[in-house]
């Protein structure tokens, strides 16, 4: 305020700066809090987009696996109008399903996922055709396409146990090929290298406690000799090989590739693993190989009372015994989900909700073995299972997630 000689009074300038300076400050505040604000909207919205564009291409592939454009090492863009859509898509396999990894030009977001083919729920059942018929006993439920034998479908009988279903549909009978689709070459020299691979690795004295291996770095391979593993956690992209070994209850893993010569999961576990063995896989009662899991056995398979397997049993028994064995063997409590490729004589009861795949079905009984005998199966259709890439040309097949990944 000016006094009466037209002046400021000295307490009044002090004030005055003061005042301006808290203007000021409150201003650069504002300023600086709508400038994170519109940072955070403008990030927010590019990873929105980004989330949208990992979304679509992930569908490109699954519904256009063949389509190499989508997998070019320079990237592939969605929109020409935008140079931030170019995204960079790299698939390889893992065990008998992909590792489809999908990045962001600018690496603001990049994820990985398990995919495998998208299953055929209509087809349920592929029984190769030596000029026989299948014999149904007992309560036996099957649905969808069966492709069968010539001579097709008989209503039989286990002791006295009668057939006690209902009738199968004609329209539903198709005629199947005199042998089983066999697998391509490149899985079967893929499951070779996996074993002469995990053979060459120094033996490991003991594992650790916890271990989780993301599945955008190297592959880490731990060998053992002969073990019983317990109490430890293993995830990721980790390779467990063994000459003979027993997976404890105790123990977790997480998506990993297990070789060995003979494997089992004793009681009670719960793990989600590929199995391939030289030999045996022997499923103890009660576990369960969580989805996406899978056993590929050499010769011998086995699921016992009340186990689960959510993915894949395939043995591939080609040697033609002089006596009647049993190449596969699941309980009439347990539960396979996805796919089931018996190449031997398969002793099958319980559910299979997918697909089967059998050579010969063979009941054992106490009192001898019935041949081409379906007894106590149901056989489900299953939309919702991936199913291995396993088959000759599966690499045309449209893909099917299973689970995403680190």
């Amino acid at each position: 305020m000016r006094g009466a000689n037209g002046y400021l009074h000295g307490s009044v300038l002090p004030t005055v700066v003061v005042v301006t300076l808290v203007m000021l400050m409150a201003m650069l505040g504002l300023l600086a809090l709508w400038e994170h604000e519109t940072l955070l909207f403008v990030r927010t919205q590019r990873l929105r987009q980004a989330r949208a564009d990992v979304e679509s291409a992930a569908l490109l592939y699954r519904l256009h696996p063949d389509d190499r454009t989508l997998t070019a090492g320079g990237g592939y863009l969605l929109y020409d109008s935008l140079p931030q859509s170019r995204l960079f898509v790299r698939r390889e396999p893992w065990g008998l399903y992909e590792l489809l990894h999908i990045t962001t030009a600018d690496s603001l977001l990049s994820v990985c996922r398990i995919v495998g083919a998208e299953p055929d729920p209509a087809q349920t059942l592929r029984y190769a055709d030596a000029r026989t018929a299948v014999t149904l006993a007992g309560s036996t439920y099957l649905q969808g396409i069966l492709r069968l034998p010539q001579n097709g479908l008989v209503y039989g009988r286990v002791g006295a146990d009668f057939y006690r279903g209902a009738l199968v549909a004609q329209g539903r009978i198709r005629r199947s090929a005199a042998t089983l689709p066999a697998p391509s070459a490149e899985v079967v020299a893929r499951i070779a290298a996996l074993h002469a691979e995990a053979g060459r690795q120094p033996v490991t004295d003991e594992l650790p406690d916890s271990l989780g291996v993301s599945f955008r770095d190297q592959t880490i391979t731990l060998r053992l000799g002969t073990a019983e593993i317990g109490g430890c956690t293993l995830r990721g992209r980790i390779v467990l090989a063994a000459d003979e070994l027993r997976i404890d209850s105790t123990c977790r893993l997480e998506h990993l590739l297990v070789c060995a010569r003979k494997i089992t999961v004793g009681s009670g576990a719960r793990i989600a693993a590929q199995l391939f063995a030289r030999d045996t896989v022997v499923v103890e009662p009660r576990a369960v190989l969580e989805y996406p899991s899978g056993i590929c056995a050499g010769r011998y398979a086995e699921l016992g009372h009340r186990a689960t397997a959510d993915g894949y049993v395939i043995v591939r028994d080609t040697v033609r015994h002089r006596k009647m064995t049993a190449s596969y063997r699941q309980s009439r409590t347990a539960r396979v989900r996805g796919l089931l490729y018996a190449d031997g004589a398969a002793h099958v009861q319980g559910i299979v909700a997918g697909r089967a795949e059998l050579r010969q079905a063979v009941y054992f009984s106490p009192q001898g073995y019935y041949k081409d005998m379906l007894y106590d199966v149901a056989l489900l259709e299953n939309p919702a299972t991936a199913q291995p890439l396993w088959h000759d040309g599966a690499d045309t097949l449209r893909r099917k997630e299973t689970v995403c990944v680190d």
